[in-house]
């Protein structure tokens, strides 16, 4: 018999209340559910006059089974039971379901009280509701236009332009998703303008009072937390810090200041003002003669300093970028836009639909929606549906209440009857991962705090932890008592959410140590994520396959719970846990070559598969040839093996113009390649013909029949599931028709927006073999299962925030728009007030989500990263921690760009030693604790790698070719290349400064056009594998940017500014030596910098600036004289005088000593039009002083050069 817990006793036998259930992971959550159940069967309540609602069906199915088998069991006890047999029979037919088919049960018992057609369908194919959706979506649009409604034109101008030609279609769409989670979607739409309503004076709005300003004050208050908490080091008191001290008491002073403003609600531009006066007012440097004790709290406190800089920036880049009457205007303007959108919105609702209706449809939106208007719906009978369900039911379970959304929460709430304390609901807050789905966790949170404060309810933590090994218990606890805290995530994990250690069946002697394997990204690699996103590193895959064959050659132990023996490390023991299926496809790749048998349990991202971009690329050219990427693309596929050199050799033929005039003109050719170019140009035009007369499907079919796609595809790895893939592009091509959809160009616009929207429309893998296989899954795929070895990877990927970077968004409490004013694009205060209250639900998710990986453990877990400048971050991790709290400060989880960035702070603290992964041996696992195993073959296996793919191996001959393109001339560039806005950064690539790549684009004033890259940009391949030229010079304008020019000139030390830049992370540590110090000495001691040490408070670096300019002052021979061009970039520096103001900008260019005054004049030449731009920007910004000089500090022949 089962030993319960007393916790576990209690959920189980406890009634007459609401309780609600905090079960943490591996605490038996799903058993104590089942013996509730069987308790409530045996004292006589029939299982008919329980809900039990599951989050899936596979969880549906298993708990009917388990509740099966426990009466069965009981039966054995009682065979002459009748009730219980009867029971048995009826709890296939229980109300045990997810709450879609509960609401589907309520829709077939009362669809009259809605009048809806009892022989409805349920809409399962997902891709035949996107495009009725689409469908509305597009009859609307037609209806405005016919319409010429000016409000609607508006709306669309707003949130469509060159770089997201569907703004607008995507917020409406997205919208929907919001909207139909909500019990009364009209009543939010209609709300969502109420947030942008105010009068002139910002202050009196409700938006101010009730959001803002309280964010504010929390968000400053913490601040001033941290630093008290800080000055709480009693080395603060130290005579050598006492300047430090004194620095902070007036910044603290000025911080109190802006407090009080906000408390006091003074005017918006005197709070602002404020704002920009929160500075500190010196960086005071360090001494040698210090204490070791001083010189670390002295870098702790600079670190402090740049911390609480970076906050306010923020701060005043969210909420105070321009003067109360812009943001006053940019609110009205947002206001009207919103109701346009809501009134756009309540047609799509209503004309979606319609169409379902019309063909008697209903999707998984309409079964809650119409349940609740069931249940709530007054009918001549009063509530006929709802008081049915409150008699029927006795009880009314809920699993995974973490996860459920507002209209879900009303559902349970209406067939809940008053007065009868009779719901049970279980979860756990520290798992709620998906807010994708619209979850609310705040509704659990709301349930976690209030529950036992009455009679009525009672709250029960469920903490011992049935699954894991003690050492696994103490990993996961270790590293979340930092992150997991009241103000971020809603709970204490340190006094409420640790897992308690009561696997006590484990032997003592299994190997279970937890690890941290990791490698350290080479430069190429970054350079490589710039260039080509985020993906998985290369040789993090390979450090999982080396540790697995290790632990395979070792003969690891696991321990058999079935058998209750120990036993060999099978691969179906291991499973590799991922945030997202990416990287599926490299995984498996790379398992295959290492004949390490892998089953991936997620369908592999649809669109990233091979065939698919191979497809979809060919149906472009159909729609439009001159599109040179797609037409690379397919020629170098295997349908046409149009090979590299080859090529080259129809560019190099035809240099000017697109690819397609080049391949046109090389069919004319009379050689073999130019016969495979004239073959291949005959098809296309075959197939454009063809498109114009036949349905896309048709089309499909007819490119598969032509090219044999089918059945090169099958002879690929992996070939039936390619095959089945294409297959299904065919079929969601039919049903794209079938709903009435025509067009080329709009069925490949539709796939594109649900490849971005990453709704997948893979069929199932057709492999089920996973009997003896490693598993690939992602975290929430692994929700709910368990392994005895977990390699969690990925620990270094950057975090995804698309959503919080685009021109708006959505939340549940409203809709935060970007205003498209005539040169710029400029966030409303909703949405700053959105964006920043997102960011932190959303870093709260993905530390739940990263909580959920860990916990899949049983005996051992691993954790896996690649890391770019490991140095630099173990310096910036190791003080991370309140070395008192033992707490990750909010302003660090806030400021989260990986997981790493939540762990790496513990995994440092704990830093024991490094080992190599070669050096793990079994006795090193009797030792508590976390070993970190620094895997360090990467160049091994670079080096490898080329050797095996001698393909990828330029010759010196193809590198001649390669460079030959790069360097010819579009005739059409600056219609390519040049958008309405220009970052100096873009236009210095035009003035061919190769040096000043630091220049980055504010975030106070956003456009849609910054981003682009010029053609001519040099490919990775070509670029040297150390630092650049344009790195150095980088890091040579970042010491200069920061350099302090307080205190006695006479005590310089460059040596010591370069170091403070790398303990702050600023500065990477291995560019220090590449860095001139001697340049850099001679300019902060030069003659012109002389008044900067007299006067530091009149010297400005780093400063933003926009102005707009004739693109004609840009670029010579620009297509349109007349276009206007919005110039956004940060000028090097300038220094106020009495006259006027002294432009100056750094450059590292080589200067040719034996011709210097000929280098110099190219030099000036080269950039004489940059500075001007400067020059106009700082004219115009600038009130009462206009620029009287423009130099270039040349550091490399170190002179100061007047430009005219």
């Amino acid at each position: 018999m089962t030993k319960f817990t007393k916790e576990q006793n209690q959920a189980i036998n406890d009634y007459g209340k609401d309780i609600l259930v905090s079960a943490s992971a591996g605490s038996g959550k799903t058993t104590v559910l089942v013996e509730r159940v069987l308790k409530r069967i045996l004292s006589g309540t029939p299982v008919s006059s329980l809900l039990i609602i599951t989050f899936t069906k596979a969880a549906a199915r298993e708990m009917k089974e388990r509740i099966k088998q426990k009466i069965s069991d009981q039966i054995e006890k009682e065979p002459n039971n009748q009730f219980l047999r009867s029971q048995l029979l009826d709890v296939d037919t229980a109300n045990i379901s997810t709450i879609d088919s509960f609401c589907l049960d309520v829709i077939r018992r009362f669809y009259y009280v809605i009048d809806l057609d009892p022989q409805f369908s349920v809409l399962t194919d997902e891709t035949q509701a996107e495009l009725l959706k689409e469908r509305a979506l597009h009859e609307i649009e037609i209806e405005y236009l016919e319409e010429n409604d000016q409000d609607f034109q508006d709306f669309y101008d707003n949130f469509s332009g060159d770089r997201d030609a569907e703004g607008a279609q995507n917020l409406l769409l997205q919208l929907y998703n919001t909207v139909v989670t909500e019990p009364n979607y009209e009543k939010f739409l209609n709300n969502l303008p109420n947030s942008y309503q105010v009068q002139d004076d910002l202050i009196e709005s409700d938006l101010w009072q009730t959001q803002i300003k309280p964010l504010l004050i929390k968000e400053i208050k913490d601040l001033q937390t941290e630093i008290r908490q800080f000055f709480e080091n009693p080395q603060m008191e130290n005579p050598d810090l006492v300047k430090v001290k004194e620095n902070y008491d007036i910044f603290t002073s000025r911080l109190e200041q802006f407090l009080n403003a906000l408390e006091d609600d003074h005017s918006y531009n005197e709070i602002r003002a404020s704002l920009m006066n929160c500075k500190f007012e010196k960086n005071i440097r360090k001494s040698k003669k210090w204490s070791e004790e001083s010189l670390e709290t002295y870098q702790e406190s600079q670190k402090l300093k740049s911390d609480l800089n970076d906050q306010l920036k923020k701060i005043f880049a969210n909420f105070f970028v321009v003067e109360e009457k812009e943001q006053v205007n940019i609110l009205k303007k947002s206001e009207k836009l919103v109701k346009t959108i809501v009134d756009a919105e309540k047609k799509l609702i209503k004309r979606f639909g319609q169409l379902k209706r019309e063909q008697n449809l209903i999707d998984y939106s309409d079964m809650e929606q119409f349940a609740f208007s069931i249940l709530t719906t007054d009918t001549s009978n009063a509530h006929i549906a709802q008081e049915y369900y409150q008699e029927k039911f006795n009880e009314i379970l809920i699993d995974e209440y973490q996860d459920v959304n507002a209209l879900q929460e009303n559902i349970i709430s209406a067939i809940k009857k008053k007065g009868q304390n009779n719901l049970f609901m279980v979860g756990d807050i520290k798992q709620s991962i998906y807010g994708f789905r619209q979850a609310r966790p705040d509704l659990f949170l709301s349930k976690y705090h209030a529950y036992g404060q009455n009679d009525d309810s009672e709250k029960i933590i469920l903490s011992d932890n049935f699954r894991s090994t003690k050492r696994v218990t103490k990993t996961v606890n270790s590293l979340f008592n930092p992150i997991l805290t009241a103000n971020f995530g809603g709970i204490d994990y340190k006094k409420e959410g640790q897992l308690q250690f009561g696997a006590t069946y484990y032997p003592t002697d299994l190997p279970t140590a937890s690890e941290y394997i990791f490698t350290d990204k080479k430069q190429t690699q970054a350079s490589f994520e710039e260039n080509f996103g985020d993906e998985m590193d290369f040789s993090e895959i390979q450090m999982v396959i080396a540790r697995i064959k290790q632990l395979k050659e070792e003969n690891f132990q696991v321990w058999d719970r079935k058998t209750q023996l120990k036993r060999p490390l099978e691969y179906s023991d291991i499973a590799i846990i991922t945030r997202t299926r990416s990287d599926n496809l490299q995984v498996m790749q790379e398992f295959a070559k290492a004949d390490l048998p892998l089953f991936v349990t997620d369908a592999q991202n649809y669109f990233q598969t091979f065939e698919l971009v191979m497809i979809m690329n060919y149906l472009r050219l159909i729609d439009n040839p001159q599109q040179d990427i797609p037409l690379v693309a397919v020629l170098r596929s295997p349908l046409f093996n149009f090979k590299e050199p080859e090529l080259a050799q129809i560019r190099v033929k035809t240099r000017s113009g697109n690819f397609y005039n080049a391949l046109t003109s090389f069919a004319s050719v009379n050689s073999d390649l130019g016969q495979k170019c004239k073959n291949f140009l005959q098809q296309l035009e075959s197939l454009r013909s063809f498109a114009a007369t036949y349905r896309i499907s048709e089309l499909i079919w007819s490119i598969y029949e032509r090219t044999h796609l089918l059945e090169i595809v099958t002879g690929l790895p992996n070939g039936q599931q390619r095959r089945v893939n294409l297959e299904s592009l065919y079929e969601r091509a039919t049903s794209y028709e079938s709903a009435g959809f025509k067009g080329l160009y709009q069925f490949i616009s539709f796939i594109e927006r649900m490849r971005k929207n990453q709704k997948d429309l893979a069929q199932p893998l057709l492999s089920d073999k996973a009997d003896n296989a490693v598993k690939l899954m992602t975290i929430h795929a692994s929700k709910g299962l368990e392994f005895p070895v977990v390699f969690v990877m990925g620990l270094g990927h950057k975090y995804q925030t698309r959503d919080l970077s685009g021109n708006f968004t959505i939340s549940k409490d409203g809709l935060g728009l970007t205003i498209k004013e005539k040169d710029y694009r400029i966030d409303s205060l909703v949405k700053s007030l959105a964006d920043v209250e997102k960011r932190q639900q959303m870093l709260e998710e993905e530390a739940r989500i990263l909580y959920v990986g860990l916990t899949r453990a049983q005996q051992k877990l691993i954790l896996v990263a690649s890391v770019s400048e490991m140095e630099a971050k173990q310096k910036k991790w190791e003080s991370e921690i309140d070395q008192k709290t033992n707490i990750l400060p909010l302003i660090r989880k806030i400021n989260a760009q990986s997981p790493l960035d939540f762990l790496g702070p513990k995994l440092e603290q704990k830093h024991e030693f490094d080992q190599t992964i070669e050096d793990m041996t079994l006795a090193l696992e009797e030792q508590d604790k976390i070993y970190y195993l620094k895997f360090a073959v990467q160049s091994d296996i670079e080096e490898k790698d080329e050797q095996k793919d001698d393909t990828q191996k330029l010759s010196s001959k193809m590198n001649d070719v390669v460079k030959t393109l790069y360097n010819f001339e579009y005739p059409f560039a600056d219609a390519t290349k040049t958008t309405a806005y220009q970052s100096v950064s873009e236009i210095k690539k035009v003035f061919n400064d190769p040096m000043d790549t630091e220049l980055e684009n504010s975030r106070l004033i956003s456009s849609s056009n910054r981003y682009l890259q010029p053609i001519d940009e040099t490919p990775v391949f070509l670029e040297k594998q150390k630092f650049t030229g344009a790195e150095i010079g980088t890091a040579m304008h970042l010491v200069l940017q920061y350099y302090d020019y307080q205190g006695d000139k006479t005590e310089i030390n460059l040596e010591q500014e370069i170091e403070e830049l790398v303990e702050l992370g600023k500065l990477n540590p291995l560019m220090v030596p590449h860095l001139s110090k001697e340049a850099l000495n001679w300019f902060v001691m030069s003659e012109f910098a002389a008044e900067f040490w007299q006067k530091p408070e009149k010297l400005h670096r780093e400063s933003q600036f926009s102005s707009l300019v004739n693109a004609s002052e840009l670029f010579n021979d620009f297509s349109d004289s007349a276009a206007k061009i919005l110039v956004h970039g940060t000028i090097d520096g300038y220094f106020e005088t009495d006259e006027g103001l002294i432009l100056f900008d750094y450059k590292t260019d080589f200067v040719d000593k034996t011709h210097e005054e000929q280098a110099i004049d190219k030099i000036k030449q080269k950039y004489t039009g940059q500075l001007r731009l400067y020059e106009q920007a700082l004219n115009e910004i600038s009130e009462n002083k206009k620029v009287i000089g423009k130099y270039l500090i040349l550091l490399d022949a170190r002179k100061v050069v007047p430009v005219d």
